[in-house]
């Protein structure tokens, strides 16, 4: 069957359910915001899907990939767009399955008696600010969400994300408890649903797709403290990284976010700038208010001072702070130049105030530094690189060399492809899920180890870099 007749038949089976093979539709549908990197603006540009599927219902949904299956039409699953990566593109046409209209809160799951809840689950397309507004009346809250909370949907997070506002004081994604359960739909004539608990959840979480298609997700939740925005300047950047280190190491200090920019990179944000004199660092925090007056005091005690302050989402810079942390930072620095991008360094917990100046100080001509501070593996780390003009895809491979010699370890950005990046582990476990979720390898065509697409994306992307490890693999 021609891959034409085979599309043909798609369309056929999906009946009434929602799909377009219309070209402007396709070319918005499958993108993400993948131009970020110079590296994939010009390699993922115009590569589109065939067809374009929106189902209302998780029903509708088991229609559409059992006819995929049927006539072995490659899948792309999509949320809101947000990612950065790729994750979103099809490398080899097919259809893209838009699962935004599966959205709300499913269940609660609480303590007998006093009906306290410890879970929330919610449907793959739920957007993720969504959820916490469903729970926080009652006083709880998500542990961690992206910077693109406002837009992004929770299955699309926990496929393609990492970790977020949040991770200063819960850790990562993939850290043991911070993923409750993960129900999945596998891609077969007759899909099934399996739910995953334990550490089988990893092998789902930041596999782009390519282990099963998320359907619902359940996460724990923590209590919704009122949360202040504080931004806070430094005369040297090696007091905003000690403040940093010493504000995370302080256990007892509820917080959110701790984010430092290096001089000059305040004054790449145009609501921020006027906030932060001219020559000095700036650190963005959110803290519960209750543990204000600590930072009051570990900001002094680091020749600080706190410029602004305010309630969450309720600052004179018309977004949530959060939105000018994490992967917001550089779509900012890239308003201001375009060439502007990082590299994914993630510092040793061991001597981390040290590796950080050792960073700032052998790496200051390359440009800025900006991090995010987070806890991985039961110790406090952080991850980000000196902010730099792109010149090559040779630039960045020496740069990266660099970086590791300085003790840091690299995950590639700049690539759709899993094994590239070397933030996921790709072992038997997850091949042997693959293997029973996607028998006929349908899904993220060309962005797992084992399924390979004939073209460039893997090799033209690729970097020296020496990927991520983590205490517990699997």
């Amino acid at each position: 069957m021609s891959p034409t007749e085979a599309l043909a038949r798609l369309r056929t089976d999906l009946g009434p359910i929602d799909h377009s093979t219309d070209t402007r539709k396709l070319r918005s549908k499958s993108r993400d915001r993948f131009a970020q990197s110079p590296v994939l603006r010009d390699l993922l540009r115009g590569r589109n899907a065939e067809i374009f599927i929106a189902p209302r219902s998780k029903q509708e949904l088991r229609t559409a990939v059992a006819a995929c299956a049927r006539h072995r039409i490659p899948i792309t699953v999509r949320g809101a767009g947000s990612g950065q990566f790729g994750q979103g593109v099809p490398l080899s046409g097919g259809a893209v399955i838009d699962v935004t209209a599966l959205a709300g809160v499913v269940g609660w799951h609480g303590d007998r008696g006093r009906q306290l809840p410890r879970t929330v689950r919610a449907l793959t397309g739920t957007v993720v600010a969504d959820i916490d507004a469903a729970i926080r009346p009652s006083g709880w809250e998500l542990r961690m969400h992206p910077s693109t909370a406002q837009q992004a949907t929770i299955g699309g997070y926990i496929a393609g994300g990492h970790a977020g506002i949040g991770s200063c004081q819960w850790g990562i994604l993939r850290d043991t408890g911070n993923i409750t359960a993960l129900e999945v739909m596998t891609v077969e004539e007759h899909p099934r649903l399996i739910e995953l608990r334990g550490r089988d959840v990893n092998t789902v979480h930041h596999a782009y797709g390519a282990n099963g298609i998320i359907t619902e997700v359940e996460l724990p939740v923590s209590p919704a403290w009122e949360w202040h925005e504080l931004v806070i300047s430094f005369p040297e950047f090696e007091q905003a990284a000690r403040f940093s280190v010493d504000i995370c190491h302080s256990d007892g200090v509820l917080k959110k976010v701790v984010s430092p920019h290096a001089h000059p990179l305040p004054q790449y944000f145009p609501d921020l700038a006027g906030l932060i004199p001219d020559g000095q660092a700036m650190v963005l925090l959110m803290a519960a208010v209750q543990s204000v007056p600590n930072v009051e005091d570990l900001v002094h005690a680091n020749g600080g001072q706190i410029r602004y302050r305010c309630l969450e989402g309720k600052g004179s810079y018309g977004a949530p702070l959060y939105e000018f942390t994490w992967g917001h930072s550089m779509m900012h620095y890239q308003r201001r130049n375009k060439k502007l991008i990082g590299l994914l360094a993630l510092y040793p917990q061991e001597d981390l105030y040290a590796s950080i100046l050792r960073v700032h100080r052998e790496f200051g001509e390359l440009g800025p530094l900006h991090l995010e501070m987070k806890r991985i593996d039961g110790g406090l780390s952080c991850q980000g690189s000196p902010v730099f003009e792109f010149e090559s895809q040779e630039q960045l491979a020496a740069i990266t060399e660099q970086l590791q010699r300085a003790g840091l370890f690299i995950a590639n950005t700049h690539t759709p492809v899993l094994g590239a990046s070397g933030m996921k582990p790709w072992g038997p476990k997850e091949a042997a899920f693959k293997r029973e979720f996607d028998p006929y390898g349908l899904l993220a065509q060309g962005k797992a180890d084992d399924v390979v697409v004939e073209d460039t994306v893997s090799t033209s992307t690729a970097l020296p870099n020496s990927g991520w490890s983590y205490r517990l693999s699997n």
